[in-house]
């Protein structure tokens, strides 16, 4: 089998995420190119594979917005004449930060009707993603979880020495929020709670670089006596650093659909407070409360203080278990799902979930 990926392996020092599923699939004996539109046109393949494909459209400029909305749509019908199968990963059913929404909601409505499967990493994924666009019943799909990041980040190291090289308190524990800094993430909300929470014992460290100069202040104002600001771009080579000295990480996001933040916390063992939507429902459901509690509703400051007290009072194994995410298993449910859209038609209309770890 031949595909190709939009993207495969050139986005992989911004999210391994792409490269680590396409090696294992490799080693399945399948042929995975970069997709480009010249490629698409000349090359011969079973299955073009999109993974943002509003990402394409998603510019500042209108004319540019419109230019590159036209090409796309162009080679959306060229590779249907040319027989190639469209597959559509959702990752999110529409872009955090959309420039134009409508016109993003518009292209991703015509986009769906031309694919002929979707993965979906949870099932809170495929029911947002039917409320949203109300596909047709025999839609194919497959639920296929996000796998961990264990053996892609340099290896954890020792608590201590981690808060020593930050020139962290090493006698309070770590609270920690590491990524880029967008508005949807909400980190003022986070800031404003801890202070609020009066937890002596926590040090709240912010790692990652702010999308504005207006956030970046904002984050400075809110600074309390307890938290610590890193507003730069973190290195994968120091990620281990910050995730060593954590004890507890935390995502405070208004709004999340999947989060590879989350699998690289618990890739490093750590426990996490993330809001109860999502992907992360299923991911409790699967890994227990001890490693993952789930909010509802706003993070207030009691909010928070339950969460840590619930996590400090909870019983883990020193490593998460996370077998059912290795990419060798979620590639083999990829290629299943692959072979089932490429499969000759028969009388059944649909295909049976992959993947699905439950």
């Amino acid at each position: 089998m031949r595909i190709l990926a939009a993207p495969a392996f050139s986005n992989e020092k911004v999210n391994p995420y792409n490269a680590l599923l396409y090696r294992e699939l490799q080693k399945l004996g399948v042929g995975v190119g970069e997709y480009r539109h010249t490629k698409a046109l000349k090359e011969s393949t079973d299955l073009v594979h999109f993974h943002w494909p509003d990402g394409y459209i998603n510019q500042r400029g209108l004319a540019k917005t419109w230019q590159r909305l036209l090409l796309l749509g162009l080679m959306v019908c060229a590779l249907k004449l040319k027989g190639n199968k469209l597959v559509w990963t959702v990752h999110n059913t529409a872009p955090h930060d959309a420039i134009r929404p409508k016109l993003s909601q518009w292209f991703m409505g015509w986009f769906i009707r031309r694919c002929d499967g979707f993965i979906f990493m949870s099932e809170a994924n495929k029911a947002a993603f039917y409320q949203r666009y109300q596909p047709p019943e025999n839609t194919r799909y497959a639920i296929i979880p996000h796998g961990h990041y264990r053996s892609c980040y340099p290896p954890a190291m020792d608590q201590v020495a981690a808060k020593q090289k930050l020139a962290l308190n090493t006698k309070k524990k770590v609270l920690l929020f590491v990524g880029m800094i967008k508005p949807y993430k909400n980190i003022p909300g986070l800031m404003k709670a801890f202070n609020e929470a009066h937890l002596g014992d926590y040090q709240l460290v912010i790692a990652g670089t702010p999308d504005s100069d207006a956030l970046r202040a904002e984050l400075e104002t809110l600074k309390g006596a307890n938290t610590r600001l890193f507003l730069r771009f973190i290195p994968d080579s120091e990620l281990n650093v910050y995730m060593s000295a954590a004890d507890v990480v935390i995502l405070p996001y208004k709004a999340i659909l999947n989060s590879g933040a989350l699998l690289l916390a618990l890739s490093y063992n750590r426990p996490v407070i993330a809001p109860h939507m999502g992907a992360i429902i299923d991911l409790q459901k699967n890994l227990g409360l001890q490693w993952i509690y789930g909010y509802a509703g706003e993070l207030t400051p009691s909010c928070l203080q339950h969460a840590l007290v619930a996590l400090e009072h909870s019983t883990r194994p020193p490593i998460c278990p996370l077998d059912n995410y290795n990419w060798d298993r979620l590639a083999a449910s990829t290629l299943d799902f692959y072979r089932q859209l490429t499969a000759p038609p028969t009388d059944t209309a649909e295909i049976p979930e992959a993947g699905n770890s439950r």
